[in-house]
């Protein structure tokens, strides 16, 4: 008789999560993804396949420039950082040396213009994996602000990770900037949100009160997945083990080097509060993910159910979180950065910012206005 497969290859050991290694007290560490772009601020597509290997031969003191999955793409990673500060200023280095290098940069969730299925995609081992398993999803050009807070051990890590995840629905809001995608408006605060919830294992951050049950969640999701290692789970808030770091995921790239280092601090304050004065209430998978959907939508110009189970106005959430990180940070110096996001909450939002420009200028417009904007290294 023949045996019937039951999913995981019996030649594979078991796939287990690696031990957590101690990161740093509530250090952080920024990972940025810009679009390549050329003059009129369309993808430079294979094009950018030379520049973007020469940006990355580059030595640099204070980052690292490296390639994405989509070729006309450059991800910038900041050292580890004490503050956001030191990230405004590893960032404007690390942007800097990008324009030297002859590349044009754009930071935005979505290219608002690139046509669907127009991505040209880089060749890796684990890209080969990942385009394999996602098929035809990966047809646009997405952007992410990924932020790494560093934590002694496992135990403050979860404490981290369940602050953070509650506040998974104003980050997304406060980030959001791509609401027009294959040339037209999407009607959404984000488009990037609603691309990347069609990829696998791609979902707000379940419910988790341990370590151990961070382990078995994933274990469970690898072995379904036969995935070969935790990297492979790409929920918007995840632990790094091997990093020691809480990785937060859910952001669209930001042209403002000050909005960056704000958000990046405000990630800082949320998780040291929540180390500190952990929330007594955790909201369901359910919940959030309505939460959330709302914030995708709308941005900050919603509601949500709050942790005490009140329904509230985000921006009202905003003030209070954002009071909650400043006084977590003040302390120490660190909460200065915070300032630029204290000034999102009283301007327009960025994409209401986004579609008055195009409604001006149309989307050529939009496309100089959002490259000008990355290039303004004191901005």
């Amino acid at each position: 008789m023949t045996a019937i497969p039951t999913g995981v290859p019996q030649e594979m050991d078991r796939v287990r999560v690696p031990e957590y290694r101690p990161g740093g007290e509530l250090t952080v560490g920024v990972e940025e993804e810009l679009m390549l772009v050329d003059s009129s601020g369309e993808m430079l597509g294979a094009a950018a396949g030379g520049l973007v290997a020469s940006l990355s031969a580059q030595p640099l003191d204070g980052g690292v420039v490296t390639g994405e999955v989509y070729v006309d793409q450059v991800e910038l990673n900041t050292p580890v950082c004490t503050s956001a500060e030191e990230v405004w200023r590893s960032l404007r280095l690390l942007r800097g040396c990008v324009a030297a290098g002859g590349a044009r940069p754009l930071a935005a969730g979505v290219h608002p213009s690139a046509a669907l299925g127009g991505a040209v995609l880089a060749s890796s081992p684990r890209y080969d994996r990942i385009l394999d398993e996602y098929a035809g999803l990966l047809r646009t050009p997405t952007a992410a602000l990924q932020v790494h807070v560093a934590l002694p051990d496992p135990e403050t890590a979860m404490l981290a990770y369940r602050g953070l995840r509650h506040q998974v629905p104003l980050l997304r809001a406060l980030a959001a900037g791509s609401p027009y995608w294959h040339g037209v408006d999407s009607g959404l605060a984000s488009s990037r949100s609603a691309i990347l919830r069609s990829y696998p294992r791609t979902t707000v951050p379940p419910l988790l009160r341990s370590w151990e049950e961070y382990v078995e969640r994933t274990e469970a999701l690898l072995d379904a997945a036969e995935s070969p290692d935790h990297t492979y789970v790409w929920w918007d808030v995840r632990t790094r083990p091997l990093l020691g770091t809480i990785e937060v995921r859910v952001m669209d790239a930001v042209p403002s080097l000050a909005a960056v280092a704000g958000l990046t601090a405000l990630v800082q304050g949320i998780a040291r509060r929540a180390v500190e004065a952990p929330d007594s209430v955790d909201l369901s998978d359910e919940v959030l993910a309505v939460n959330d959907s709302r914030a995708c939508r709308h941005g900050l110009e919603t509601r949500v159910l709050d942790v005490d189970l009140t329904m509230r106005p985000l921006r009202e959430v905003a003030v209070r979180v954002l009071a909650d990180a400043r006084v977590a940070l003040a302390g120490d110096g660190l909460d200065g950065p915070l300032d630029a996001v204290e000034s999102m909450l009283v301007g327009p939002p960025e994409p209401e910012r986004q579609r008055a420009v195009a409604r001006q200028g149309g989307l050529p417009a939009l496309l100089a206005d959002l490259a000008a904007r990355t290039a303004d290294l004191d901005g």
